[in-house]
């Protein structure tokens, strides 16, 4: 029994001597596989570049960009202070005070609408709903006829054109106050 097991030891003992035995456990005569080479690697797209940065904080320092800057209304300064306009044209008229807008035709019931005001660049809107649709009163900063603005109602799906005008109240409030006398 000890001769078997010499005999199965000593192939072992022998390979453990040779150092290409060591690498590589192939008998002699078998002949290794031909090495293919791995694909190359696409070309990994360029890492963006991240600019330095300027140090400027806008909470420290407003940004700023070179050049020169225009002005660009967000309003229109000859609506924007002013909260009640008288409106009309062929067949209509409306009447706006602070968050309402009464709104008369001939021959209809006079009705009254809350509204939202929404200034903008060319002038003033306000927005309600009227008989569960859409009401909307546009007042630009346009002369129309002899009135310093231009007037767009749309309501019950028409459309209807006219001139307005601040009411009374305010333009008398916006003239010059008069000086007393002896002063």
């Amino acid at each position: 029994m000890l001769l078997r097991l010499i005999i199965l030891a000593a192939p072992l003992a022998l390979a453990a001597c040779d150092d290409q035995a060591m690498k590589d456990f192939r008998m002699p005569w078998d002949k290794p596989e031909p090495v293919v080479a791995a694909p190359a690697a696409p070309a990994a797209p360029p890492k963006p570049s991240i600019p330095e940065p300027t140090g400027a904080s806008p909470t420290q320092q407003p940004l700023e960009v070179a050049g020169d800057r225009t002005r660009v209304a967000t309003a229109d300064a000859e609506t924007l202070d002013i909260n009640s306009f008288t409106a009309g044209g062929e067949g209509w008229s409306a009447t706006v005070s602070g968050k309402s807008v009464k709104f008369e035709r001939p021959g209809a019931k006079a009705a009254t609408v809350s509204v939202q005001r929404l200034a903008y660049a060319k002038g003033v809107e306000y927005v309600g709903t009227l008989n569960d649709t859409a009401f909307a009163l546009n007042i630009r900063g346009q002369d129309c006829g002899g009135q310093p603005m231009t007037a767009t109602l749309r309501a019950n799906g028409r459309t209807f054109t006219g001139c307005a005008s601040p009411t009374a109240a305010k333009a008398a409030a916006s003239a010059k106050p008069a000086t007393k006398p002896g002063a």
